[in-house]
C-alpha cells in the first residue's frame, strides 16, 4: 500500500473476496463515481448465480446486488455507485448460487 496525496492504493488482490470463487471468471471495471464487479460462472449444482458486492465510500459501507442470471447466459453485475466528491468502490464480492 502506498500513499500519493492522501489517497490510498491497495493491490486488488489483498482485499478479501478480491479473486472470484472456483469456477468462476471475476473483473472488476470502473463507472462514474464508482466501481463495478462482473462475473461468469461455469454451470453448477443451480439453476444460476447472482454476485453482491461489499461497497464503500469514506466511513460509509452497504452491500449492491446484481440480478440473478441463469448459467450460460451472460455475467452477474453489481456496481458500488457513489458522488462526485465521495465515489464508491467494490471492497469485496461474493457469488450466490440460486
Amino acid at each position: 500500500m502506498f500513499s500519493l496525496f492522501g489517497l490510498s492504493v491497495v493491490p486488488a488482490a489483498a482485499a478479501t473476496g478480491a479473486v472470484a470463487p472456483p469456477g468462476c471468471l471475476g473483473e472488476r471495471y470502473g463507472t462514474l463515481f464508482g466501481q463495478g464487479v462482473s462475473v461468469s460462472c461455469f454451470p453448477g449444482e443451480g439453476y444460476g448465480y447472482r454476485v453482491i458486492a461489499y461497497c464503500a465510500n469514506g466511513s460509509a459501507f452497504w452491500l449492491a446486488a446484481g440480478l440473478p442470471v441463469p448459467y450460460g447466459f451472460g455475467p452477474a453485475v453489481a456496481e458500488c455507485s457513489g458522488a462526485l466528491f465521495v465515489p464508491a468502490r467494490v471492497v469485496a464480492y461474493r457469488v450466490d448460487e440460486i
